[in-house]
């Protein structure tokens, strides 16, 4: 509104000077070499506007002229830029693609378009890396190490670079520093607890889950199981050193965070039945059959009483079993331990309900005994024997990385290293699946 104001007064002084000046036009005379000029003060002044008028105009040009070899430079800059940032991105594209030859190849025209090699390098490492070229890859990540503002990613193209090599204490070191530069990065912190892990720094391992709740490294349920499994595995070293006061306690430690932790869980128990504390190992399995029914803690139920008889330990499966009848587990301890005890009646009714086409072959086993009993069938137990040997393998401790079957629970897969992949479980049904044709192929080449 101030504008326009201004706009109509300003007009308005153009329009009254106009007036003015044609009510007086007076005269003007301009003597110079010679020449004499006549006119009146408004021509005068017209001629004075368009002298200046040309005069704006010869500068205005001259000045672009002056300016336009580095306006075409700066617009020729401009257009290179324009295609290393194209490169950039395309080549950052092909990383994400898998193409390390197209993004090695992008990188090199980035970096010889842009000139700027703290904007290049990752593309550069991250393409090289891809591509094979280890040497050129660490070199790149070196360099990126080198400035305070690209160092964590230096670090964490470096620790990829020494896990890739089998290089895990120069991993290790890596993972600390980098930790030390940003304790609130996840993936710091998620690499340091790998390596830990890796080298077996149970402790440390454990401190560096404190970092979580600033880094957000793992859910809250992750941290509970993380921190359950490596009280659960110190428990097990102390236990094999000797401490069995230190290996009471991380037990207890490892079933606060992780209930359901059967090593844990049996471990405590056959400690505090060693301190004769028969009780507190009785509670001890008793909530932990409520979490997870397991064989192994049941034999550590029994073991709590040792001296008991066939029928004394048939009443204490029943006992236990009510923690969690519905639980298979829970009908076949309460079947063996009716078996022990020569009562057919009650194993079968225990058992019946298990005894199903899809039986397990522990099933299938415990059903051929129960046939082979006094009052049971020689026949009906020869096709319990026929079925235990097709059925669907039992559950055992299984690592979900290597499919393999262990002896026993342990935080790392003693077969290919894995860090807590080791648990209670069926065989998955890919490996199943893959075993059932080469059963059939030995069958057909006999």
């Amino acid at each position: 509104m101030a504008r326009f104001f201004a706009y109509i007064l300003g007009v308005g002084a153009l329009v009254v000077g106009a007036v003015w000046l044609a009510d007086r036009p007076g005269s003007v005379t301009v003597l110079w070499e010679g020449w004499r000029i006549d006119t009146s003060v408004p021509v005068l002044l017209l001629l004075l506007a368009l002298l200046v008028g040309v005069l704006t105009a010869v500068a205005r040009l001259l000045l672009l002229l002056r300016r336009a070899p580095r306006r075409f430079a700066e617009a020729r800059r401009n257009r290179h830029s324009r295609r290393g940032y194209l490169a950039l991105a395309d080549g950052f594209a092909a990383v994400a693609a898998g193409d390390g030859g197209r993004a090695l190849k992008l990188a090199r025209e980035a970096e010889a378009r842009l000139q700027d090699p703290s904007l290049t390098r990752l593309l550069t490492a991250q393409a090289a890396d891809l591509a094979g070229d280890t040497a050129f890859a660490r070199g790149s990540y070196d360099a990126l190490r080198e400035q305070p503002e690209t160092e964590l990613v230096g670090l964490r193209g470096l620790i990829g670079q020494a896990r890739k090599e089998g290089k895990r204490g120069e991993a290790l070191e890596l993972a600390r520093r980098a930790v030390s530069l940003r304790p609130d990065s996840a993936w710091a912190v998620q690499a340091l607890f790998e390596e830990q892990t890796q080298a077996g720094l149970w402790a440390e391992a454990e401190a560096t889950l404190n970092h979580n709740p600033r880094s957000g490294a793992f859910t809250p349920a992750r941290e509970r199981h993380l921190r359950g499994v490596l009280a659960a595995e110190r428990a097990a070293q102390a236990h094999e050193d000797g401490d069995r006061a230190g290996a009471l306690k991380l037990a207890r430690q490892a079933l606060e965070h992780q209930p359901d932790l059967i090593p844990a869980a049996v471990l405590a128990v056959r400690l505090f039945t060693a301190e004769g504390k028969e009780r507190k190992a009785a509670a001890v399995v008793e909530e932990a059959w409520r979490q997870a029914p397991h064989p192994e803690l049941a034999q550590a139920c029994f073991g709590i009483w040792p001296e008991d008889g066939v029928l004394r330990r048939a009443q204490r499966a029943e006992r236990l079993a009510a923690f969690n009848p519905d639980h298979p587990e829970s009908r076949l301890t309460v079947a063996e331990a009716f078996l022990e005890a020569g009562l057919w009646g009650q194993a079968r009714s225990q058992l019946e309900p298990l005894a199903h086409d899809g039986a397990s072959g522990r099933v299938a086993m415990l059903m051929a005994r129960l046939e082979q009993s006094g009052n049971g069938d020689a026949e009906a137990a020869t096709e319990w024997l026929r079925r235990a040997g097709s059925a669907p393998a039992s559950s055992a401790w299984r690592c979900s990385s290597c499919l393999g079957e262990v002896g026993k629970w342990s935080v790392r897969c003693p077969n290919c290293g894995a860090f807590d992949t080791v648990s209670w479980s069926a065989p998955t049904r890919a490996l199943v699946s893959l075993a059932e044709p080469m059963a059939g192929e030995r069958d057909a080449g006999g």
